[in-house]
């Protein structure tokens, strides 16, 4: 009898040691963050959200860093921009409204909307965020919209959406905010500059395959870039001269290990007519002298963030780089 317990005391002991090497394991094959003392995974879950404190000046938060693709894990593109107690969101690509009241805000907070361009990934939760943002006793009441095509972009959702948002407003909600008291402002020009919550905002075209517009916030002496999806621009550099944080298109730093290797690299070379080479990012990046490079808009795969920093420092960049994941904070 005791040399059956003997046994079974082994045997027990063999799988949970197994186990235990397992999961070790697992977490080693996790690709690897730089994330500095500036960079973190903010979640509200289990833990105190960013958004419990206000900063001192500016603050960015990634939303979403996926691509046009559905991946768990990864929202389509949505960057927050934080100055103070007020917020800035730079596209609403899928899962956005979802993500953002997991960090701890709600749509609600944020009355400023912008978009770099429309493409489904950079707008495709903004029926979400504008009527859930809405809807409520302490919904926004005011809204403003800016970027390329946002005209018809607010046309559309109200027609379509006009008998919902009749219903909506009859149960008491006013119409503030989603059929009253919406400023657009739909960029068709060459650049654009205006203030808005004690932030000077500019914002200049870059080359994409529709109308699409990079933003610069400044403020306090600080500055944020968001670059949207663009190829190589040489005035792109001077547009972000000095940044302390530019929020970069990252398409194509992916290695595309989750796409079939026979479609692999026919993908690649189909886009690099709209995202920008890890090398023309290196040489914007490094032109501009920005302090952090945010690599975003992440393609199916990984980001080896070692060997990019070769090419970047290669380039003359002399920064840091870090690359996105939902959730992330970065400040200045």
């Amino acid at each position: 009898m005791n040399r059956k317990l003997i046994f079974f005391v082994l045997v027990l002991v063999m799988i949970i040691s197994g186990c235990g090497q397992s999961e070790s394991a697992s977490a080693d094959k996790k690709p690897q963050q730089n994330k500095s003392d500036s960079a973190q995974t903010s979640s509200s879950t289990g833990t105190r959200s960013v958004f419990e404190t206000v900063p001192k000046g500016f603050r960015v938060v990634i939303v979403g860093s996926g691509n046009p693709k559905t991946e768990v894990g990864r929202g389509a593109p949505s960057t927050l921009v934080q100055f103070k107690d007020k917020y800035f969101l730079v596209d609403s690509g899928a899962n956005t409204t979802s993500t953002l009241l997991k960090l701890g805000l709600p749509a609600e907070k944020i009355t400023n909307m912008l978009f770099t361009h429309q493409h489904v990934d950079h707008n495709g939760d903004f029926w979400n965020f504008f009527i859930d943002g809405w809807q409520g006793p302490t919904g926004r009441r005011s809204l403003n919209l800016i970027g390329p095509q946002v005209q018809e972009l607010y046309d559309t959702t109200v027609n379509f959406f006009k008998t919902d948002l009749e219903y909506r407003a009859g149960l008491g909600w006013p119409k503030d905010g989603i059929l009253t008291n919406v400023t657009i402002n739909d960029f068709k020009e060459d650049q654009y500059k205006f203030e808005l919550d004690g932030v000077k905002i500019s914002s200049i075209p870059v080359p994409h395959t529709v109308p699409t517009y990079a933003y610069r916030f400044d403020a306090k002496g600080k500055s944020v870039v968001v670059s949207g999806d663009l190829t190589y621009s040489e005035e792109f550099a001077s547009f972000a001269k000095n940044a302390e944080i530019l929020v970069f298109d990252g398409m194509l730093t992916s290695d595309f290990s989750f796409v079939p290797e026979q479609a692999r690299e026919n993908l690649k070379n189909g886009l690099k007519q709209s995202h920008a080479t890890i090398e023309d990012l290196a040489k914007m990046a490094a032109d501009s002298k920005v302090k952090k490079v945010v690599l975003t808009h992440i393609g199916l795969g990984n980001v080896d963030v070692e060997s990019i920093s070769k090419v970047f420092s290669d380039a003359g960049f002399k920064g840091e780089i870090i690359a996105a994941e939902d959730g992330l904070v970065i400040n200045p």
